[in-house]
């Protein structure tokens, strides 16, 4: 599993609740920046885009209530991502979804 997948899943590993959310600005932007131009990742880069600025603007309420639509987007990926990823990107999928 890459770096970056494993810092999202830790970072996650205590719920939604207790991401710090200057943190969470700075990993919805690495991800953003990861993901931007990889084919099939349009909609996933919409809501990343979406979720900082909500998080930015102190918006806790609309950043957490773009997460599920960020884990369905992420599932949809998860089958066309390299397979030492795809669990994890299926843990993170189920983390955002709530579930």
């Amino acid at each position: 599993m890459n770096q970056q997948l494993q810092q999202t899943l830790q970072a996650l590993s205590g719920g939604l609740q207790g991401v710090d959310p200057s943190a969470a600005v700075s990993n919805v932007g690495s991800w953003h920046q990861t993901l931007d131009g990889v084919p099939g990742a349009e909609t996933l880069v919409s809501h990343l885009a979406q979720l900082k600025a909500a998080l930015e603007g102190g918006d806790l309420e609309g950043a957490a209530a773009l997460l599920p639509g960020l884990g369905s987007e992420t599932e949809k990926l998860a089958a066309a991502a390299p397979a030492e990823d795809q669990d994890g990107l299926r843990q993170l999928a189920s983390a955002l979804k709530g579930s």
